[in-house]
């Protein structure tokens, strides 16, 4: 039998839940189950930001001093999560490392403040000594409505669990690393930052998808991958969202019409609103989830009228359900 959780999530992903949050990693998506901070998230395209991957001194004088600390470059993403009261930060702590390992990540620290395996020099302590070390060396940023919290805070009472994972995909790594406030009397809180870090994060794809279209004027667009009948992005689509938000940043001069085409099935009202729907859908997750300016993007859909194969074999259909990129 599955973990309550895992049910949780798997019911979150079917259901379409915080589908705005398109632009994060996929080893967030188990949050999904969680109520996310009003602001969720916040994405720095390019910084320098240092993360615990290994055991580390309780000292704040001592904090990026020592092995468990690395200093990374790259797009840096936080993003903050509250469990509903009654779940524990040992039960999340574990479902959430075992959806990593399904998701290809190796898990390569993780510790509780109760256990005393968090620091090089100290035995248990209180999870606050873990959450004034996540705002070193600076403050990790608010995300409440009114940009008030301070993530330490969130930790100045009962332990705290860390988990650091990462992933490998050609020359792009993904580091994850999930801080989780223990309190569930109140709500396990989950401060979470992510890096993407390597010369293909992201930047290289941008550049050849604006090459292509100064060329052609046109993009299509084969892999924003949608539910079924839906306009709901699916997470395989994130990679090619975000390079379509950093080709935009690349080129702050650049606007878009975002197009829609769908195959065949379901007659021609149904699949003009479908494509409409889907391509509005991919505007909102780059200004939501990239802040790009909604100025320079439009949206239209063009439902089964124009096709670029026949709608008789499946092969066919697949390049009709399409999503086009042209200049404006």
């Amino acid at each position: 039998m599955k973990p309550f959780l895992s049910l949780l999530f798997a019911a979150a992903m079917i259901s379409g839940v915080h589908a705005q949050d398109g632009a994060i990693p996929e080893a967030l998506d188990f949050f999904r189950i969680a109520k996310p901070e009003p602001q969720n998230p916040r994405i720095v395209d390019l910084d320098e930001t240092w993360l615990i991957t290994g055991p580390v001194s309780e000292f704040s004088n001592d904090a990026t001093k020592g092995d468990g600390w690395q200093f990374l470059e790259g797009q840096v993403i936080f993003a903050y999560y509250r469990f509903d009261p009654g779940t524990t930060g040992l039960q999340i702590q574990r479902e959430y490392e075992s959806s990593l390992g399904e998701l290809g990540y190796e898990v390569k620290f993780s510790c509780a403040t109760d256990r005393g395996n968090c620091f090089t020099n100290a035995g248990v302590t209180s999870g606050n000594a873990l959450g004034l070390l996540l705002d070193k060396p600076t403050n990790m940023p608010s995300l409440d409505a009114l940009n008030m919290s301070i993530v330490r805070n969130y930790f100045s009472t009962g332990g705290a669990r860390y988990t650091y994972a990462e992933k490998t995909l050609d020359d792009v790594v993904v580091h994850v690393a999930v801080a989780l406030a223990d309190t569930p009397d109140k709500g396990v809180m989950a401060v979470t930052k992510s890096v993407i870090t390597g010369g293909g994060s992201g930047f290289s794809g941008a550049s050849r998808l604006l090459t292509e279209l100064r060329e052609n004027r046109s993009v299509t667009l084969n892999n924003l991958l949608f539910d079924v009948g839906s306009d709901i992005l699916l997470p395989e689509s994130r990679d090619r969202i975000f390079e379509i938000a950093m080709m935009l940043r690349e080129d702050d001069s650049l606007k878009l019409e975002i197009v829609g085409h769908t195959d065949s099935d379901g007659g021609a009202a149904y699949n003009l609103d479908l494509s409409k729907r889907r391509a509005a859908s991919v505007v909102r997750a780059l200004v939501e989830g990239f802040d790009i300016e909604s100025g320079r993007l439009t949206s239209s859909g063009k439902g089964l009228s124009e096709p670029v194969a026949s709608n008789g074999t499946a092969a066919g259909k697949a390049q009709n359900r399409r999503v086009e990129l042209r200049l404006q």
